[in-house]
C-alpha cells in the first residue's frame, strides 16, 4: 500500500514508522526542517518539503498512485484541505486529525462525511475516553474494550503476594473452566512475550489478559488485585482534554474536583461543567493538593499540556496515598519508567489517536486496534467475512505465526475463550494479540 502521512510530528512520526516497517510505501510531507531530517535519518520512507494543502506538492509526493491520506499536522485546516484535495485525486481512503470541537462534532459535518472525508479524529476526545476508561477500570493499567464493551483486555503489574506468581499457566486449567481467561502477553525485564502453557508466572510481571466483562473481578483476585468502586476523582488541568474527561465523568454521576490555575479558564469551566466543583489552584502545590483532600481521592488524573508537571502530579497523589493515579504523557517513551515511580497508569495522545488511525488501515475488517505502549505490539478485534479462508477452521489450523494469539472469539452474543478446536464462522469477531512482526500475516489471513 502506498500512503501518504502530512506532518511529521509525534504522530506522523509513529503512524510512519510502522507502516514502514510493515514494507508499505511511505511518503511523508513536512514543513518543519528539523521533523523532516529527522524522519529522513531514521525511518525508510520518502519526505517532501511543503503543505498537505498544497496540489503541487501532493503530485510530487504521488497522490496519483497513492491509496491513503493521513493527514496528521499541527494545523487543521491544512489537514482537512489534504483529505479533500486527496479524494479528488482519486484516493481511496482520507483521514485528518483536528483538534477544534467546532470542526470535528459539528453535526453539519458528519464527522467528515459530508466532505467526503473518510475520518476526522479529534485526539482530545480519544485521550478523554481512554483516560475515563482507565478511572472506572480501577485495578488496571491499560484497558482495550472489544465486542462493544464485551470482552476486556486489561494489562496489570503483579505484586509478590499474587496468587499465581511461581505457577505454570497450564496449573490454572482447572480455574478456566469457571473463570473463562487468557493470559496473552507478559512484559518481562524490558521485552514483551507471548506464553504458553510451560511459562511460569513471576513476581513483577506485566500481565496482559482477555476474558469477559463479568469474570474480570474473579481474575483480578488470583492476580492479586481487587477492583475499587470509583466515587471520588480530582482533575488537575483544565484543558480541553480535562473538560472533555469531566464531562464524561458526570454522566457517572461521580464526585469531581477539577483544578485549574487560570482563572478566567476556572470561571468558563464552571459555566460548562453541570456537577464538577471547579477550583483555583496549581496541582504541583502540595499545601492545595492537601487541603482538597487528594489522599482521599479514588482516582487522580493530570492533564496539564505540561508533561512534567503531570508527573509530579501524580506522583503527589501517590505519595498521598490516592488510590490510582494517572497522568498524561506526550512523550510514548517514558511510558515505561512510569511504573517505576509508582504511577498506576499513564495515556499517551501520540498512541491514542495512532491506534484509531492504524484500524482504517489495516487490512480485512478490523473493528478496532489497540497499542501496547511498551512493544509496539496490537490487539485486533477482526470481523471474519463471508468466504474468508478462516471460515469453517478451527484456531490450531488457521497457521498464526508463533508471535500471535487468539485471546476470545465474540460469536453472536456468547463470548468464547478459545480452545485449539474453537471452529471459527462468517461475522465472529475475533481479538488477536500480536507483536509487531506477526501483524501483516494476521492482516492477510482475515483478508
Amino acid at each position: 500500500m502506498k500512503a501518504i502521512i502530512v506532518g511529521a510530528g509525534e504522530v506522523g512520526y509513529h503512524i510512519a514508522e510502522r507502516l514502514s516497517r510493515e514494507g508499505h510505501d511511505i511518503v511523508v510531507i513536512e514543513r518543519d526542517a528539523a521533523a523532516r531530517q529527522r524522519v529522513q535519518e531514521e525511518l525508510d520512507v520518502l519526505t517532501i518539503e511543503g503543505s498537505g494543502s498544497s496540489p503541487r506538492v501532493l503530485e510530487e509526493a504521488g497522490i496519483q498512485d497513492a491509496e491513503m491520506m493521513i493527514a496528521v499536522a499541527d494545523i487543521d485546516e491544512i489537514n482537512i484541505a489534504a483529505c479533500v484535495l486527496a479524494k479528488a485525486y482519486g484516493v481511496e481512503r482520507a483521514i485528518a486529525r483536528v483538534r477544534d470541537p467546532d470542526l470535528s462534532e459539528n453535526p453539519f459535518l458528519e464527522h467528515g462525511r459530508r466532505l467526503g472525508i473518510d475520518l476526522l479524529i479529534n485526539p482530545n476526545v480519544v485521550v478523554a475516553e481512554e483516560l475515563v476508561t482507565l478511572v472506572k477500570t480501577s485495578a488496571a493499567a491499560e484497558v482495550g474494550k472489544f465486542a462493544d464493551g464485551k470482552v476486556l483486555m486489561l494489562g496489570l503489574q503483579l505484586s509478590g503476594q499474587a496468587p499465581l506468581v511461581g505457577r505454570p499457566l497450564k496449573s490454572l486449567r482447572a480455574f478456566h473452566s469457571t473463570t473463562p481467561f487468557i493470559i496473552v502477553g507478559i512484559y518481562r525485564r524490558g521485552a514483551l512475550l507471548i506464553p504458553d502453557g510451560s511459562t511460569v508466572v513471576e513476581e513483577q510481571d506485566h500481565l496482559f489478559f482477555v476474558s469477559n466483562r463479568e469474570s474480570v473481578n474473579s481474575i483480578l483476585t488470583l492476580m492479586g488485585k481487587k477492583e475499587q468502586i470509583v466515587h471520588r476523582v480530582l482533575l488537575i488541568g483544565g484543558g480541553r482534554v480535562g473538560l472533555r474527561v469531566a464531562q464524561l465523568l458526570e454522566r457517572e454521576h461521580l464526585s469531581i474536583k477539577l483544578m485549574e490555575r487560570n482563572p478566567a479558564r476556572c470561571e468558563e469551566l464552571s459555566q460548562r461543567l453541570e456537577r464538577t466543583l471547579v477550583l483555583k489552584g496549581d496541582g504541583t502545590d502540595v499545601r492545595a493538593l492537601a487541603e482538597e483532600g487528594i489522599g482521599e481521592m479514588d482516582a487522580v488524573v493530570t492533564t496539564t499540556d505540561d508533561e512534567g508537571a503531570n508527573i509530579l502530579a501524580a506522583l503527589l497523589a501517590k505519595e498521598y496515598k490516592a488510590r490510582k493515579a494517572i497522568a498524561l504523557i506526550k512523550r510514548p517513551h517514558l511510558l515505561q519508567l512510569l511504573p517505576h515511580l509508582g504511577i498506576d497508569a499513564a495515556v499517551s495522545p501520540r498512541l491514542s489517536t495512532a491506534g484509531v488511525i492504524l484500524k482504517y488501515v489495516r487490512k480485512g475488517r478490523i473493528l478496532s486496534v489497540f497499542e501496547i505502549p511498551e512493544s509496539a505490539a496490537e490487539t485486533l478485534e477482526v470481523a471474519v467475512s463471508p468466504g474468508s479462508r478462516v471460515v469453517g477452521q478451527a484456531i490450531r489450523a488457521l497457521g498464526l505465526p508463533s508471535n500471535a494469539i487468539v485471546g476470545a472469539v465474540a460469536h453472536r452474543d456468547e463470548i468464547i475463550i478459545p480452545k485449539g478446536d474453537t471452529i471459527l464462522q462468517t461475522d465472529d469477531r475475533v481479538i488477536v494479540f500480536a507483536l509487531p512482526a506477526a501483524i501483516p500475516a494476521v492482516e492477510r489471513l482475515f483478508a
